[in-house]
Protein backbone atom coordinates (compact mmCIF):
# COMPACT_ATOMS: atom_id res chain seq x y z
CA UNK A 1 0.00 0.00 0.00
CA UNK A 2 1.13 3.23 -0.93
CA UNK A 3 1.16 5.61 1.83
CA UNK A 4 1.24 9.89 1.98
CA UNK A 5 1.24 11.63 5.00
CA UNK A 6 0.12 15.38 4.63
CA UNK A 7 2.56 16.50 7.54
CA UNK A 8 4.53 19.92 7.44
CA UNK A 9 7.43 18.15 9.33
CA UNK A 10 10.16 19.92 11.15
CA UNK A 11 13.92 19.98 10.95
CA UNK A 12 15.23 16.88 12.42
CA UNK A 13 12.57 14.57 11.53
CA UNK A 14 15.28 11.48 11.62
CA UNK A 15 15.55 12.13 15.48
CA UNK A 16 14.39 8.41 17.27
CA UNK A 17 10.94 8.95 18.59
CA UNK A 18 9.95 8.23 22.04
CA UNK A 19 9.14 4.56 22.12
CA UNK A 20 11.79 3.31 19.67
CA UNK A 21 12.82 0.22 20.40
CA UNK A 22 9.61 -0.50 22.08
CA UNK A 23 7.59 -3.96 21.16
CA UNK A 24 3.42 -3.54 22.16
CA UNK A 25 1.14 -7.15 21.34
CA UNK A 26 -1.90 -5.80 20.90
CA UNK A 27 -4.66 -8.10 21.28
CA UNK A 28 -7.93 -5.52 20.44
CA UNK A 29 -10.38 -4.29 18.60
CA UNK A 30 -13.01 -2.00 17.99
CA UNK A 31 -11.99 1.35 19.69
CA UNK A 32 -10.68 1.36 22.90
CA UNK A 33 -7.98 -0.94 22.66
CA UNK A 34 -6.75 0.14 19.59
CA UNK A 35 -6.50 3.99 19.88
CA UNK A 36 -4.54 3.26 22.74
CA UNK A 37 -2.31 1.14 20.90
CA UNK A 38 -2.49 3.98 18.32
CA UNK A 39 -1.36 6.42 20.03
CA UNK A 40 1.99 4.01 21.13
CA UNK A 41 2.04 3.48 17.51
CA UNK A 42 2.51 7.14 17.16
CA UNK A 43 5.19 7.55 19.76
CA UNK A 44 7.14 4.79 18.36
CA UNK A 45 6.45 1.67 19.78
CA UNK A 46 6.56 -1.33 16.95
CA UNK A 47 3.21 -2.49 18.24
CA UNK A 48 1.78 -5.90 16.60
CA UNK A 49 -2.08 -6.33 16.17
CA UNK A 50 -2.64 -9.74 17.26
CA UNK A 51 -5.69 -10.62 15.10
CA UNK A 52 -8.34 -13.98 14.82
CA UNK A 53 -7.10 -15.74 11.53
CA UNK A 54 -9.75 -15.32 8.28
CA UNK A 55 -12.02 -12.68 10.74
CA UNK A 56 -9.53 -10.21 12.50
CA UNK A 57 -10.53 -7.43 14.34
CA UNK A 58 -14.46 -6.68 14.79
CA UNK A 59 -13.80 -3.36 13.15
CA UNK A 60 -12.77 -4.90 9.67
CA UNK A 61 -16.78 -5.62 8.82
CA UNK A 62 -18.11 -2.49 10.25
CA UNK A 63 -19.91 -0.78 7.48
CA UNK A 64 -19.38 1.16 4.89
CA UNK A 65 -16.51 -0.89 3.22
CA UNK A 66 -14.83 -1.20 0.34
CA UNK A 67 -12.76 -3.67 -1.91
CA UNK A 68 -9.14 -2.89 -1.60
CA UNK A 69 -8.90 -4.73 -5.31
CA UNK A 70 -6.95 -7.79 -3.59
CA UNK A 71 -10.69 -9.42 -2.27
CA UNK A 72 -10.08 -7.86 1.41
CA UNK A 73 -12.77 -5.62 2.15
CA UNK A 74 -11.30 -2.34 3.59
CA UNK A 75 -13.71 -0.81 6.60
CA UNK A 76 -13.29 2.90 7.29
CA UNK A 77 -14.02 2.10 11.13
CA UNK A 78 -10.16 0.83 10.86
CA UNK A 79 -8.63 4.10 9.82
CA UNK A 80 -9.70 5.85 13.10
CA UNK A 81 -7.52 3.51 15.25
CA UNK A 82 -4.94 1.35 13.29
CA UNK A 83 -2.70 3.59 11.67
CA UNK A 84 1.34 2.74 11.86
CA UNK A 85 0.86 -1.10 13.32
CA UNK A 86 1.38 -4.61 11.64
CA UNK A 87 -0.64 -7.57 11.67
CA UNK A 88 -0.67 -11.00 12.87
CA UNK A 89 -3.23 -13.43 12.63
CA UNK A 90 -3.13 -16.13 15.99
CA UNK A 91 -5.80 -18.67 17.44
CA UNK A 92 -5.29 -17.82 21.11
CA UNK A 93 -7.67 -21.04 21.60
CA UNK A 94 -5.23 -23.18 19.67
CA UNK A 95 -2.24 -24.47 22.07
CA UNK A 96 0.06 -23.89 19.59
CA UNK A 97 -1.47 -20.69 19.02
CA UNK A 98 -1.02 -19.91 22.74
CA UNK A 99 2.56 -21.50 22.54
CA UNK A 100 3.72 -18.75 19.81
CA UNK A 101 1.94 -15.52 21.58
CA UNK A 102 3.74 -16.56 25.12
CA UNK A 103 7.05 -16.59 22.61
CA UNK A 104 6.06 -13.14 21.43
CA UNK A 105 5.31 -12.06 24.67
CA UNK A 106 9.14 -13.28 25.98
CA UNK A 107 10.52 -10.77 23.15
CA UNK A 108 7.89 -7.92 24.22
CA UNK A 109 7.64 -4.79 26.67
CA UNK A 110 3.64 -4.33 26.53
CA UNK A 111 1.01 -6.46 25.89
CA UNK A 112 -2.84 -4.64 26.04
CA UNK A 113 -6.00 -6.16 25.12
CA UNK A 114 -9.10 -5.01 25.53
CA UNK A 115 -11.21 -8.38 25.50
CA UNK A 116 -13.83 -9.58 27.65
CA UNK A 117 -12.29 -8.84 31.69
CA UNK A 118 -12.00 -12.91 32.04
CA UNK A 119 -10.96 -13.84 28.43
CA UNK A 120 -7.33 -13.72 29.43
CA UNK A 121 -7.65 -15.57 32.32
CA UNK A 122 -10.18 -18.25 30.76
CA UNK A 123 -6.73 -18.68 28.01
CA UNK A 124 -4.52 -18.87 30.26
CA UNK A 125 -2.75 -15.78 30.11
CA UNK A 126 -3.40 -14.04 33.34
CA UNK A 127 -0.55 -11.62 34.36
CA UNK A 128 1.09 -13.92 36.78
CA UNK A 129 1.50 -16.16 33.34
CA UNK A 130 3.04 -13.33 31.45
CA UNK A 131 5.10 -12.17 33.92
CA UNK A 132 6.95 -15.61 34.63
CA UNK A 133 7.29 -15.67 30.72
CA UNK A 134 8.74 -12.25 30.94
CA UNK A 135 9.39 -10.44 34.80
CA UNK A 136 9.28 -6.82 32.07
CA UNK A 137 6.39 -7.30 30.71
CA UNK A 138 3.75 -4.77 30.98
CA UNK A 139 0.27 -5.81 31.19
CA UNK A 140 -2.78 -3.45 30.27
CA UNK A 141 -6.00 -4.25 29.89
CA UNK A 142 -9.18 -2.20 29.20
CA UNK A 143 -12.49 -3.05 30.04
CA UNK A 144 -16.08 -2.19 31.08
CA UNK A 145 -15.44 -2.43 34.88
CA UNK A 146 -11.82 -3.38 35.66
CA UNK A 147 -10.42 -7.45 35.94
CA UNK A 148 -10.62 -9.16 39.51
CA UNK A 149 -7.02 -9.93 39.81
CA UNK A 150 -6.29 -6.37 40.83
CA UNK A 151 -9.18 -4.57 42.15
CA UNK A 152 -12.45 -6.19 41.69
CA UNK A 153 -15.73 -5.08 41.93
CA UNK A 154 -19.24 -6.53 42.13
CA UNK A 155 -19.62 -5.23 38.41
CA UNK A 156 -16.24 -6.58 36.72
CA UNK A 157 -17.82 -9.24 34.86
CA UNK A 158 -20.14 -7.57 33.05
CA UNK A 159 -20.06 -6.72 29.44
CA UNK A 160 -19.46 -2.72 27.94
CA UNK A 161 -19.35 -0.81 25.25
CA UNK A 162 -19.03 2.67 25.31
CA UNK A 163 -22.35 3.51 25.82
CA UNK A 164 -22.79 1.50 29.10
CA UNK A 165 -20.29 3.15 30.74
CA UNK A 166 -21.47 7.05 29.27
CA UNK A 167 -24.93 5.93 30.97
CA UNK A 168 -23.28 4.43 34.61
CA UNK A 169 -21.24 7.62 34.75
CA UNK A 170 -23.94 9.97 34.96
CA UNK A 171 -22.42 11.49 31.62
CA UNK A 172 -25.80 11.16 29.65
CA UNK A 173 -27.27 13.56 31.86
CA UNK A 174 -25.09 16.43 31.34
CA UNK A 175 -25.48 17.39 27.76
CA UNK A 176 -28.17 20.16 26.60
CA UNK A 177 -31.40 18.64 25.89
CA UNK A 178 -30.97 15.77 28.86
CA UNK A 179 -33.87 17.91 30.69
CA UNK A 180 -36.13 15.72 28.61
CA UNK A 181 -34.32 12.15 28.96
CA UNK A 182 -30.61 10.94 28.63
CA UNK A 183 -28.25 12.05 25.67
CA UNK A 184 -26.27 9.77 24.45
CA UNK A 185 -23.06 12.40 23.27
CA UNK A 186 -22.78 11.09 19.61
CA UNK A 187 -19.54 9.91 19.71
CA UNK A 188 -17.70 7.01 21.84
CA UNK A 189 -16.15 9.76 24.15
CA UNK A 190 -15.91 6.78 26.81
CA UNK A 191 -13.77 4.45 24.63
CA UNK A 192 -11.55 7.12 23.72
CA UNK A 193 -11.18 8.53 27.22
CA UNK A 194 -10.52 5.32 28.67
CA UNK A 195 -7.60 5.08 25.85
CA UNK A 196 -6.05 8.13 26.61
CA UNK A 197 -5.88 6.55 30.47
CA UNK A 198 -4.20 3.31 29.21
CA UNK A 199 -1.73 5.26 27.21
CA UNK A 200 -0.80 7.14 30.55
CA UNK A 201 -1.18 3.93 32.75
CA UNK A 202 1.16 2.64 30.17
CA UNK A 203 3.78 5.04 30.10
CA UNK A 204 3.93 5.24 34.03
CA UNK A 205 4.59 1.63 34.01
CA UNK A 206 7.32 1.84 31.39
CA UNK A 207 9.14 4.46 32.93
CA UNK A 208 8.93 3.17 36.45
CA UNK A 209 10.35 -0.17 34.99
CA UNK A 210 13.40 1.97 34.31
CA UNK A 211 13.51 2.19 37.94
CA UNK A 212 12.63 -1.30 39.23
CA UNK A 213 13.36 -3.50 36.09
CA UNK A 214 9.92 -5.04 36.64
CA UNK A 215 6.65 -5.16 34.90
CA UNK A 216 3.28 -4.67 36.47
CA UNK A 217 0.01 -4.67 35.88
CA UNK A 218 -2.04 -1.77 34.44
CA UNK A 219 -6.05 -2.12 34.86
CA UNK A 220 -8.46 0.79 33.38
CA UNK A 221 -12.20 0.34 33.54
CA UNK A 222 -13.93 2.78 31.30
CA UNK A 223 -16.58 3.18 33.96
CA UNK A 224 -13.58 4.33 36.14
CA UNK A 225 -12.45 6.53 33.53
CA UNK A 226 -15.89 8.12 32.36
CA UNK A 227 -16.17 9.23 36.11
CA UNK A 228 -13.33 11.17 35.94
CA UNK A 229 -15.27 13.20 33.21
CA UNK A 230 -18.04 13.88 35.16
CA UNK A 231 -16.10 15.59 38.23
CA UNK A 232 -17.37 18.60 38.49
CA UNK A 233 -20.91 17.32 38.86
CA UNK A 234 -19.86 14.77 41.27
CA UNK A 235 -18.10 17.58 43.74
CA UNK A 236 -20.59 19.83 43.44
CA UNK A 237 -23.49 18.14 44.09
CA UNK A 238 -22.11 15.76 47.11
CA UNK A 239 -21.35 19.13 48.33
CA UNK A 240 -24.04 20.76 48.04
CA UNK A 241 -27.17 19.01 47.26
CA UNK A 242 -27.74 20.87 44.02
CA UNK A 243 -27.97 18.92 41.08
CA UNK A 244 -25.90 20.32 38.14
CA UNK A 245 -28.21 21.06 34.99
CA UNK A 246 -27.91 19.76 31.28
CA UNK A 247 -25.70 21.90 29.26
CA UNK A 248 -25.05 23.96 31.60
CA UNK A 249 -21.83 24.67 33.93
CA UNK A 250 -21.98 24.19 37.27
CA UNK A 251 -19.49 26.91 38.19
CA UNK A 252 -20.52 30.06 36.23
CA UNK A 253 -22.59 31.36 33.60
CA UNK A 254 -22.15 32.19 30.65
CA UNK A 255 -20.70 29.49 29.65
CA UNK A 256 -21.40 27.46 26.19
CA UNK A 257 -23.19 28.18 22.42
CA UNK A 258 -25.07 30.61 21.82
CA UNK A 259 -27.56 31.04 18.92
CA UNK A 260 -26.97 34.36 16.72
CA UNK A 261 -28.40 35.88 13.20
CA UNK A 262 -26.11 33.30 10.88
CA UNK A 263 -24.83 30.74 13.30
CA UNK A 264 -23.96 29.44 16.97
CA UNK A 265 -20.87 30.93 19.04
CA UNK A 266 -19.38 29.94 22.16
CA UNK A 267 -18.60 31.98 25.30
CA UNK A 268 -16.74 31.03 28.36
CA UNK A 269 -17.02 33.01 31.27
CA UNK A 270 -15.02 32.49 34.49
CA UNK A 271 -14.50 34.51 37.14
CA UNK A 272 -15.14 38.27 37.56
CA UNK A 273 -12.46 39.69 35.45
CA UNK A 274 -13.87 37.98 32.30
CA UNK A 275 -17.12 38.77 33.51
CA UNK A 276 -16.34 42.10 33.32
CA UNK A 277 -14.70 42.20 29.93
CA UNK A 278 -17.85 40.62 28.55
CA UNK A 279 -19.99 43.18 29.96
CA UNK A 280 -18.20 46.38 28.47
CA UNK A 281 -17.95 44.18 24.98
CA UNK A 282 -21.42 43.90 25.17
CA UNK A 283 -21.73 47.25 26.33
CA UNK A 284 -24.03 46.40 28.97
CA UNK A 285 -21.98 47.43 32.11
CA UNK A 286 -24.92 47.46 34.28
CA UNK A 287 -25.01 43.72 33.89
CA UNK A 288 -21.88 43.98 35.70
CA UNK A 289 -23.38 46.05 39.44
CA UNK A 290 -26.63 43.90 39.07
CA UNK A 291 -26.72 42.81 42.49
CA UNK A 292 -28.27 39.18 40.98
CA UNK A 293 -25.22 38.45 38.55
CA UNK A 294 -22.18 39.24 41.00
CA UNK A 295 -20.52 35.86 40.80
CA UNK A 296 -20.36 32.94 38.80
CA UNK A 297 -23.24 30.97 41.05
CA UNK A 298 -25.57 33.80 41.27
CA UNK A 299 -24.88 34.01 37.01
CA UNK A 300 -25.80 30.13 36.94
CA UNK A 301 -28.97 30.78 38.57
CA UNK A 302 -29.83 33.56 36.86
CA UNK A 303 -28.88 31.85 33.51
CA UNK A 304 -31.69 31.90 31.12
CA UNK A 305 -31.87 35.71 31.89
CA UNK A 306 -28.72 35.96 30.38
CA UNK A 307 -29.51 33.27 27.37
CA UNK A 308 -32.19 36.36 26.17
CA UNK A 309 -29.53 38.69 26.39
CA UNK A 310 -26.49 37.26 24.59
CA UNK A 311 -28.71 36.21 21.70
CA UNK A 312 -30.30 39.26 21.13
CA UNK A 313 -27.38 41.18 20.99
CA UNK A 314 -26.09 38.54 18.56
CA UNK A 315 -29.00 39.11 16.62
CA UNK A 316 -28.01 42.31 14.73
CA UNK A 317 -24.24 40.67 14.21
CA UNK A 318 -22.54 38.05 12.46
CA UNK A 319 -21.22 35.39 13.98
CA UNK A 320 -17.60 36.44 12.93
CA UNK A 321 -18.64 40.19 13.82
CA UNK A 322 -19.30 38.85 17.44
CA UNK A 323 -15.82 36.45 17.78
CA UNK A 324 -13.94 39.18 17.02
CA UNK A 325 -15.64 41.78 19.15
CA UNK A 326 -15.46 39.35 22.52
CA UNK A 327 -11.75 38.44 21.33
CA UNK A 328 -10.80 42.27 21.45
CA UNK A 329 -11.55 42.41 25.18
CA UNK A 330 -10.08 39.02 25.72
CA UNK A 331 -13.35 37.35 26.20
CA UNK A 332 -12.98 33.46 25.09
CA UNK A 333 -15.33 33.07 22.46
CA UNK A 334 -15.07 30.87 19.16
CA UNK A 335 -17.31 29.97 16.22
CA UNK A 336 -19.10 26.42 16.84
CA UNK A 337 -17.56 24.34 13.70
CA UNK A 338 -18.75 21.71 12.14
CA UNK A 339 -16.40 18.96 10.07
CA UNK A 340 -15.99 21.19 7.06
CA UNK A 341 -14.95 24.21 9.17
CA UNK A 342 -12.87 21.90 11.55
CA UNK A 343 -10.85 20.23 7.96
CA UNK A 344 -10.59 24.08 6.46
CA UNK A 345 -9.31 25.41 9.69
CA UNK A 346 -5.73 26.95 9.53
CA UNK A 347 -5.09 26.44 13.08
CA UNK A 348 -5.63 22.87 12.63
CA UNK A 349 -3.24 22.54 9.76
CA UNK A 350 -0.75 24.63 11.28
CA UNK A 351 -0.65 21.70 13.97
CA UNK A 352 -1.08 18.95 11.69
CA UNK A 353 -4.09 17.71 13.29
CA UNK A 354 -5.31 16.04 10.20
CA UNK A 355 -3.46 13.54 8.18
CA UNK A 356 -4.12 11.94 4.85
CA UNK A 357 -3.76 8.24 4.78
CA UNK A 358 -3.22 6.95 0.93
CA UNK A 359 -5.36 3.88 0.72
CA UNK A 360 -6.56 1.66 -2.48
CA UNK A 361 -9.51 0.91 -1.72
CA UNK A 362 -10.78 4.35 -0.22
CA UNK A 363 -8.26 6.30 -1.47
CA UNK A 364 -7.27 9.72 0.25
CA UNK A 365 -8.72 8.98 3.84
CA UNK A 366 -8.36 12.10 6.42
CA UNK A 367 -7.89 10.94 10.10
CA UNK A 368 -7.50 13.15 13.11
CA UNK A 369 -3.74 13.33 14.07
CA UNK A 370 -1.50 12.98 17.42
CA UNK A 371 -2.28 15.84 19.95
CA UNK A 372 0.82 15.22 21.64
CA UNK A 373 3.34 17.78 20.31
CA UNK A 374 7.16 17.51 21.21
CA UNK A 375 10.29 19.12 20.37
CA UNK A 376 11.94 16.23 20.85
CA UNK A 377 10.08 13.29 18.52
CA UNK A 378 9.48 14.13 14.81
CA UNK A 379 5.53 14.13 14.09
CA UNK A 380 2.90 11.48 14.41
CA UNK A 381 3.50 9.38 10.50
CA UNK A 382 0.62 8.12 8.90
CA UNK A 383 0.96 4.48 7.40
CA UNK A 384 -2.01 2.85 6.31
CA UNK A 385 -3.83 0.38 8.56
CA UNK A 386 -2.41 -3.60 7.48
CA UNK A 387 -4.27 -5.86 5.86
CA UNK A 388 -5.43 -8.88 7.84
CA UNK A 389 -2.03 -11.03 8.82
CA UNK A 390 0.10 -8.84 6.25
CA UNK A 391 3.35 -9.28 8.98
CA UNK A 392 2.73 -12.59 10.33
CA UNK A 393 5.37 -14.87 8.08
CA UNK A 394 8.20 -12.25 9.12
CA UNK A 395 6.90 -11.46 12.16
CA UNK A 396 6.91 -15.30 13.29
CA UNK A 397 9.91 -16.24 11.68
CA UNK A 398 11.75 -13.55 13.38
CA UNK A 399 9.93 -13.63 16.24
CA UNK A 400 8.83 -17.01 17.49
CA UNK A 401 11.04 -19.08 15.59
CA UNK A 402 8.42 -20.30 12.60
CA UNK A 403 9.90 -21.26 9.45
CA UNK A 404 7.99 -21.13 6.29
CA UNK A 405 6.81 -24.18 6.02
CA UNK A 406 5.68 -24.87 10.04
CA UNK A 407 3.88 -21.24 9.15
CA UNK A 408 2.09 -23.09 6.05
CA UNK A 409 1.22 -26.06 8.24
CA UNK A 410 -0.02 -23.64 10.64
CA UNK A 411 -2.19 -21.48 8.37
CA UNK A 412 -3.55 -24.83 6.53
CA UNK A 413 -5.11 -25.95 10.11
CA UNK A 414 -5.92 -22.14 11.02
CA UNK A 415 -4.13 -21.24 14.10
CA UNK A 416 -2.53 -17.90 11.79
Amino acid sequence: MTVQATSSAPAGAQRKRALAGIRVLAVEGFIAGPYASMWLADMGAEVIKIEEPKAGDAARSLPPIKDSGSGEPRSLTLFRANRNKKSVTLDLKHPEGVAIFEKLVAQSDVVLENLRSDAFDKLGLTYERLAAINPRIIYTSISGFGHQDLMPGPYTDRPAFDVVAQAMAGLMGRPEGAEEGPVYVGFPLSDLYASTVAVCGTLQALFQRTVTGEGQRVDIAMYDSSLVLNELALVMENATGVAAKPGLHALTAPFGSFKGRDGCISIAILGERVWHKFCTAIDRMDLASDPELQNGIDRHRHSAKLREIIETWLQVRSSDEAVKRFLEFGVPAAPVQGVREITACPQVKARDMILTIQDSAWGKVKVVGQPIKTSGSPPAEARAPPALGEHGRDLLKALAQVDDFDFDRLRSNGVV
